[in-house]
């Protein structure tokens, strides 16, 4: 079993990386002529390599920095405490939160409170508390939004995430995950079936890909060097969103975001105010 790392013992800096790193907006338009593409031919913005932290510690992790309460970050920056928070559900070991840059309506996060590369890592130790949680929040999710996938870019020490995010983190979306299979098997990567959520330490040394609907679950290894954000941009083909806006860093969909916070309310069983 593996040791579990309370934030209290993290090396996180309360930094806000991203939202220093290139503009957050709602309107595209506004974005500085460097940070949008007129063409094909056209760079796609780049977002300045983070590197992944060496051992089972946060280092950089704004994510991490949230949980543990902290006041200064990319949240409480780009909202400017309105809604004054994104935490919808809660139990010992883990938070569910509107994702702050949402693909879609009931785009949500689920993590881990204390730090792990990936949910690969945590099975062992909150396998049964997370089966639970998913046993809640499952049949609200989908009485709310209709659709049910969850997404996941597992990381692992010592790589350079394309994920931008070192905490384990699901993406809960309302989309066909059948399609987002489709799309992950047109890149060229092979699934692993999955039994079972139990099946899925087996990828716990290194990144992986992820997805979970109401066919089953599929693991993916890249064996090449994959974009950034990739399962990003793999929904964005779903929902209709054009290259680059998928980027969470250049818009961030305000009244998604707020709208998926008001219709979760009736869910905050077991919340406080804030994520502690």
């Amino acid at each position: 079993m593996k040791e579990r790392i309370p934030l209290s013992r993290t090396k996180a800096r309360v930094w806000p990386i991203t939202l220093l790193r290139l503009h957050v907006t709602d309107d595209y338009s506004t974005l500085s002529p460097s940070f949008r593409r007129s063409s094909e031919d056209s760079p796609a913005p780049q977002v300045e390599e983070w590197n992944m932290p060496r051992g089972n510690e946060c280092a950089g992790s704004d994510l991490c920095q949230e949980l543990a309460g902290a006041r200064d970050t990319t949240f409480s920056m780009v909202y400017e405490g309105e809604p004054p928070s994104r935490l919808i559900h809660r139990t010992e070991n883990f938070r569910l939160l509107a994702d702050l840059s949402p693909m879609t309506l009931g785009h949500l996060l689920l993590l881990p409170v204390d730090h792990y590369f990936s949910f690969a890592q945590l099975i062992d130790d909150l396998e049964e508390e997370l089966r639970g949680f998913l046993g809640k929040v499952e049949p609200a999710y989908r009485e709310t939004f209709g659709r049910y996938t969850v997404l996941e870019h597992g990381s692992c020490p010592g790589m350079e995430s394309s994920a931008c995010i070192s905490h384990a983190h699901w993406h809960i979306l309302p989309v066909d995950g059948r399609r987002v299979n489709e799309l992950i098997l047109a890149d060229g990567l092979t699934p692993t079936p999955l039994a079972g959520l139990d099946h899925l330490t087996r990828f716990d040394d290194a990144p992986y890909f992820m997805c979970l609907h109401e066919d089953g679950m599929s693991v993916y290894r890249p064996r090449r060097p994959m974009p950034r954000q990739y399962l990003r941009s793999i929904v964005a083909k779903i929902v209709g969103i054009a290259d680059p806006l998928w980027d969470y860093a250049l818009v961030t969909r305000k009244d998604l975001f707020r709208e998926t916070v008001a219709l979760t309310s009736a869910w905050r069983v077991g919340t406080d105010p804030q994520p502690t």
